[in-house]
Order: C-alpha cells, then structure tokens, then sequence
C-alpha cells in the first residue's frame, strides 16, 4: 500500500512540475521576437519597393530615377527572401504597408519636382538607419539562426543604400543650391 500512495504521489508531482514547465513560454516569447523582426523587415522593405517604384516614375534626376530602380531591385529580392523564410517557419508575411509606412508614401507622392526628389532622397536616408537599426537587433538579440544570419548577411548592402542615399541627397542639394 505504501509503494501504491508513493506511487501516486509521484505521479501527481510529475503531472505539476510538467503543467508549470514554461518552456514552451520561452519558445514563444522568441517566436513572437523574431516574427515581430520578419513584420518590421517586410513592411521596411515594402516601403523600399513603393518609394522606388514613385522615384522611378516622379523623379526629376537621373540619379533619383537609378537609384529609385536600385531599391526595387535590391529590396524586391530581399523581401523574396524574407517571404521564403518567414513561409518555412509559418509566419504571415503583411500583404500591405502597415499605417505609418503608408502615410510615408503618401507624403512623398504629395511632392512635385525637385521636392520630390530631396524628400525620397531624405527618406532613404532615414528608412536605411531604421533598418539598419532593425537588422542589427535582430542581428544581436534574434533566436532564430536562420533570420538572424539572414539580417547579418543584409547588413552590407543596407549601408551601402544608406551611403547612397546620403550621396544622393548632397548631389540633389548641389543641383539646387550651386
């Protein structure tokens, strides 16, 4: 009768020391990170794609144009990416720009001429700080070793598109202000 209650007890512990197990808490706090990093990084680069797009098609200068064309390339294929990543691990890829990222195009699309070409130049420049901000946090602080390297691997050329933007921008004040 002893090993009986001995036994049942010990069963009753199993069952609370598994019921207060947190490690699936634990898995879902870093799922629930990394994913907020694949949303962030996709409406980033949606935004990229959009701007790109208007650069390409509203654009005063040359440069603004090649540049404009340089961001659909570059963040068309890195959303690919992302989409492709994000898939395999079942995380949603947005289908749209989230609200601020839209209001960003909009404001673009309210601007004409040489204005337009400063403010894409000045929101490159300040989307690609953001982003490279993004990537490296998730670069540091991300679980998932497939996004992280991903975001790592991304680095380079996002500082290069923020060195280019930055170039960019001087060279459209230069045509403005000679």
């Amino acid at each position: 009768m002893k090993k009986v209650k001995l036994f049942a007890y010990l069963l009753v512990y199993l069952f609370a020391v598994s019921a207060c197990d947190n490690d699936d808490n634990d898995d879902n706090l870093v799922g629930e990170m990394d994913r907020n990093f694949v949303i962030a990084a996709a409406d980033g680069g949606m935004l990229e794609v959009r701007l790109g797009e208007m650069a390409q098609e509203r654009g005063m200068s040359q440069s603004v144009k090649a540049f404009g064309q340089m961001m659909v390339d570059d963040h068309t294929k890195a959303n690919n990416e992302i989409m492709s990543i994000a898939s395999s691990k079942g995380i949603n890829f947005p289908a749209t720009l989230s609200t601020a990222k839209q209001q960003k195009v909009d404001s673009l699309m309210a601007r004409q001429g040489m204005a337009f070409d400063s403010t894409f130049a000045n929101m490159m420049i300040n989307s690609h700080k953001e982003t490279i901000a993004l990537f490296q946090n998730q670069n540091g602080t991300g679980r998932d070793a497939e996004l992280t390297n991903w975001a790592a691997g991304k680095l380079p050329a996002l500082q290069q598109h923020l060195n280019g933007a930055m170039m960019l921008r001087d060279s459209i004040r230069n045509m403005t202000n000679p």
